[in-house]
This record gives C-alpha cells, structure tokens and sequence, in this order.
C-alpha cells in the first residue's frame, strides 16, 4: 500500500564483507616486553580495558586511533575509529569476529561494547550463545534470514541505521531490552522460538513486526515508540500456558494513531499502565469473549480472577481491579471516537464489572461493606437489571413484571374503586373502595376469601395495564385515600 512505510536497504552498500589478504596480511608484531616495560606494570594492563557481561578484561591490543575518536585507548573491535569502514583496520575487525565465533563454538561468543563496521549477516547461522550487549551497530544492521541456534543477547545496543531482521529465526532466546534503534527496525516474518524481550527499547524510527510469530512470551514494557509501528498478522502463541502472549506495560506511543494491531490475537496480552485510547484496533483484532458471550475481556481480568494466572500478576504486577478498569474505559474511548459503539459497549461492560469488583479495602465494617458492594449495590442492580445496558431482554422482563405482578400485588393495600349501579333509579352509581381488609370476611371460608382476594389482585392486574397502555379512563382506578 502507498501509505505503508517500508524499511529498505542497499544491498550493494552493505554487501558481505571480504577480507582479502593483502589488505591485512601483515600485522604488526606484539612486541615482548622488555624489563622496563615490566617495572611499569602487568602486560595485561596495557591492554585494552573493556570487561564484558559475565566476560573476562578484554585484553586486546590498544588500537592506534585518531585523537578525540575515542574517550580512552581501547582495541580495533572497541574503537569508533571510521576507519574500520574499509582498508587493513576492516579486515582485522572481521577476522578477529570470525576467530571468536569459532573458538566459540557452541558456547559464549563475547562481542560486548563491540563497534561493528558496515556488514551484511543474511542467512548466517550463529552457533554460539551471541553477546553483542552495549554493541554499536554504525551502519545497516542485515541478519535477514540470520539462525541464531542458542541465546541472541542485543541489549542496550545501539542500531544507528536501520536493524533489518526480517525472516530471521532465534531458536533460543531473544533479548532487545534497553536496546536503541536510530531509524527502521524491521522485524517481518521473524519467528522467536522462545522468549523475547524488546523491554525498555526504544524505537525512534517505523518499527514493523507483520507476520512475525512469537512462541514464547514477547515483552515491550516500557518501551517506547516514538513513530509508527505496525503488527500486522503477528502470531503470539506462547506454548506455556498460562503466561502471556504479548506485554505492554507502561509501553507509551508517541504517535498513537499511527500504532496498528490488524488481525493479531489480542487476548493474552497485558496492557495495564499503558494508554490505548488512540491505538488503532482494526476489526480483525480478536479479544477473549466473556461467560456467555456478554460483552469483550482483557486478559489482566482473567489473570485477577482466575488463579491459574496468579505468577503473571507477580511477573508483570503489580495491577488491580482499578487499573484494569482503566484499560476498559481507555478501549471504550478508542471504539467511541470511530464511531464503533457496538464494540465500545462491550467494553462499557467490562469497566463496569471492575467497579463493581473493587471492593473497599480499609475501613470499619470492612466485610459487610464488601458483601454490600459486591451484592446489594446500585451497581450490582444495573447489572441483574440490564447487563450494564448491555441486554435488550432483561430490562423488557423486568417492566412485564413490574406491570404483572408488582403493581398488581402492590395496589390492594391502598385499594382500587369499583364502580356499582345503585338498586334504584334515583341512587345513582356507588363507588366501593376494595382492599385487602376490605374484601376478607370471616364469616367465609378461607378458599372463598382468597378467591376474593385473587378476584381483586386480577382487577388490579388490569389497572397496571390500564395505566401501561395509557388509557385515559380506567375501569379500575386506584383508590386515593389521601386525596391525589
């Protein structure tokens, strides 16, 4: 579509690169350290100083760099030296890379702090358990179509053009957190076997996750999203049950109209403390149905109600009753303003069940305030009597029985007038005033006296319709002992 941001890249820019052997053929010999050299200090202290995550001090030799490019001496694999870009000082970064990756193995491969020249990684396997935390990425990040068989851990690293992924498999998992991604990330048709965290990320640029399938839990708390960003056809499918799909919390949009969840699996994600009013929800977005298909829920009320879900609460918390009917009334807003009422009523109904749900907490009478709340409330009244306005039926067979039944048996105990033809011409027509008391004799029997009673209830009956259908003259008008 025209409207649709695409993330592109120059293949020819960012070819693979090649490391020919005159270029760095000849490397400049370590010098053995002579005694004056070992007064001054240990060998391994001239090295270069950059101690990586769980990594032993890096050790390397200091790489000779422009002055002002680097705030300290450090190595050719840690220097932001630009000229690392092409000539002898690229092909040393990529034969040091390759070395580590295959003393590695399958084990840790350590690329912490690491400032990677232009590369292209597509359809690379990584067989080894991959640091690049706090990496500096300076140019096209390419692993599209790239297999990471074992841990891929990207965080706080730093993306400075675009971070192209599309298609890539992480066997393992996958973690982003705190990472910053300049321009474009492009995560398209991606799978993540297991976990992936993008918690605290920030995404300056398009961030596209269309088609991407997530098996295990995938995490954006907190991040940011400071342009567009699109989950179009995204799978979340964890095969853990019980554990989330997807995690929003305290997730902020900058552009908030311009996030899309279009045909995406909505109902075990989290977005508490994460403001969604302005989110584009389209209409292929699936939310978890209520009991008896009354109304649409979000997954932090399954989590608070059943206690199968009690960990995630824990894990992602905390969040209440209150927080969850924040999300509610944010979702009511958002279909509201598109003029989407039916769906908005739907989550109307959720927001109210919250409130009748947040029970007080503190107080004197504490468990009789909470029956009450949760019981005999004007809320819970809204709720038996219409569903919230939500049901068409039970507000319908709720006025048939006020008007069959309540009226009728309420009008006898201040009576009805019953309009009697006098004996004689000259008597005119009696009113009788008929009450409970009034139609009871003693000197009958109790069946005679309670088919009198029946008999006046069933003339009530035809007040209450009387008065229903607006008849102007009843036949059996209520009696007004205190006048009208």
């Amino acid at each position: 579509m025209a409207d649709e941001q695409e993330i592109t890249f120059d293949e020819s820019a960012v070819a693979e690169p090649e490391i020919e052997a005159d270029e760095c053929s000849e490397q400049e010999p370590v010098k053995e350290p002579d005694e004056s050299a070992a007064a001054e200090g240990d060998r391994v202290e001239a090295g270069c100083p950059i101690v990586g995550a769980g990594a032993p001090r890096c050790g390397r030799r200091l790489h000779n760099a422009p002055d002002g490019v680097d705030e300290f001496p450090v190595c050719l694999m840690h220097s932001k030296d630009r000229n690392k870009q092409s000539g002898p000082h690229f092909g040393e970064f990529w034969r040091e890379f390759e070395r580590i990756l295959t003393d590695a193995a399958e084990g840790k491969a350590h690329f912490e702090y690491f400032v990677f020249p232009r590369f292209y990684f597509g359809t690379r396997i990584f067989k080894a358990i991959c640091h690049f935390h706090f990496a500096t990425f300076t140019q096209y990040s390419i692993f599209s179509e790239a297999r990471f068989m074992q841990d891929a851990d990207f965080s706080r690293a730093t993306f400075m053009q675009g971070a192209i992924f599309s298609e890539a498999r992480f066997m393992q998992g996958a973690d982003f957190g705190n990472a910053t991604f300049t321009q474009g990330a492009d995560f398209g048709n991606a799978t993540f076997t297991q976990g992936a965290d993008f918690s605290e990320a920030t995404f300056a640029q398009m961030a596209r996750f269309s088609k991407t399938k997530f098996y295990g839990t995938a995490g954006w708390c907190v991040s940011n999203f400071l342009d567009r960003a699109e989950f179009r056809q995204t799978k979340f499918e964890p095969s853990i049950e019980g554990k989330p799909s997807a995690v929003f919390a305290l997730a902020k949009f900058s552009k908030p109209g311009e996030i899309v969840f279009d045909d995406v699996d909505l109902s075990r994600a989290l977005f508490h403390n994460c403001d969604v009013s302005q989110v584009s929800f389209t209409s292929s977005a699936t939310w978890t149905k209520r009991d008896g298909n009354r109304g649409l829920a979000v997954f932090e009320e399954r989590v608070l109600l059943e206690k199968k879900f009690a960990k995630v609460v824990q894990e992602y918390g905390p969040f209440d009753y209150r927080s969850v009917e924040q999300i509610y009334r944010q979702l009511k807003k958002n279909f509201d303003s598109r003029l989407d009422y039916w769906t908005a009523n739907e989550f109307h109904l959720g927001e109210m069940e919250m409130k009748r749900l947040d029970v007080p907490t503190r107080g004197r009478f504490l468990w009789l305030r909470q029956t009450w709340h949760r019981k005999l409330s004007f809320v819970v009244l809204y709720r038996w009597a219409s569903d919230y306005g939500n049901s068409y039926w039970k507000p319908l067979l709720l006025l048939l029985g006020i008007i069959l039944f309540l009226f009728p048996a309420l009008l006898p105990i201040p009576g009805i007038e019953l309009k009697h033809q006098g004996t004689t011409q000259d008597s005119g027509t009696q009113i009788e005033t008929e009450t409970y008391l009034s139609v009871w004799n003693v000197q009958k029997t109790w069946g005679e006296n309670l088919s009198a009673e029946a008999s006046l209830v069933d003339n009530c009956a035809y007040n209450a319709l009387d008065a229903a259908t607006f008849q102007r003259s009843a036949k059996y008008p209520p009696a007004y002992p205190h006048k009208r």
